[in-house]
């Protein structure tokens, strides 16, 4: 660029040698002056118009390095964190519902006894709500199932209970347990249990049950039907 620049500007010297005799007797003229600035404006626009197609074509080049398949692959992988976040967001909102649905069935329970009244497939004697177990469950077992429902394991007051009961159901639980043949019979509340309880084999068994009109002794791991009891 510069042998040029050069060769440019001896070409317009000589173009006119009047000028240039006019500036060596010692006078001052602003014509050669302009023209010499004129030839460097000239100059200097072609050196920003060359760095300028320059700088284009460095900038299409990188632009350039960014190949269709790379894309492509960037392109995907927005849509596959795109389409992960929908399927985690419809997740979430199938499982709300579940628990509230659970929710409503807890509050409905309670609202059923606070209105005097059993909630569903319980059924009324008395002052107290039932349930007969539908699955065959131990005798600690059948205690967590009535706990679960905010009731307790049966225990009965009276022989009244005990008949109405065991006309409903055969061999279920009630809440009645003792620590050791040596140990009286006793509620689940503590309180000694009055009523009679047969032996089935003397001193083995340790949880009792009731089998239609009678209460009888029972392994403690066998399964049976239970009765939950809640008062209203």
């Amino acid at each position: 660029m510069k042998n040029q620049r050069v060769t440019y500007s001896g070409m317009n010297l000589a173009k006119d040698p009047k000028r240039q005799q006019r500036k060596s007797k010692g006078g001052k003229s602003s014509i050669s002056v302009t023209e010499e600035e004129i030839t460097q404006v000239e100059l200097n626009f072609q050196n920003a118009t060359l760095d300028l197609q320059e700088k284009e074509k460095t900038c299409y080049y990188k632009f350039s390095l960014l190949s269709p398949g790379k894309l492509t692959a960037e392109i995907l992988a927005v849509i596959c964190i795109v389409l992960v976040g929908s399927v985690l967001k419809m997740i979430l909102i199938a499982r709300i519902p579940l628990k509230l649905n659970s929710s409503s069935q807890t509050i409905r329970t309670q609202k059923a006894y606070d209105c005097g009244r059993c909630p569903e497939e319980w059924f009324t004697y008395s002052t107290n709500c039932y349930y007969i177990g539908k699955e065959f469950k131990t005798w600690d077992e059948s205690v967590t199932a009535c706990a679960s429902n905010n009731s307790s394991l049966l225990y009965i007051d009276n022989e009244e209970e005990m008949r109405f009961l065991g006309s409903l159901s055969k061999q279920a639980w009630i809440g009645v347990f003792r620590n050791s043949s040596h140990h009286p019979w006793v509620s689940r509340n503590g309180s000694t249990f009055k009523l009679k309880i047969e032996e089935t084999i003397y001193g083995k068994h340790h949880c009792a049950a009731l089998d239609s009109l009678t209460l009888q002794s029972a392994g403690c791991g066998s399964s049976k039907t239970y009765i939950c009891k809640h008062k209203i």
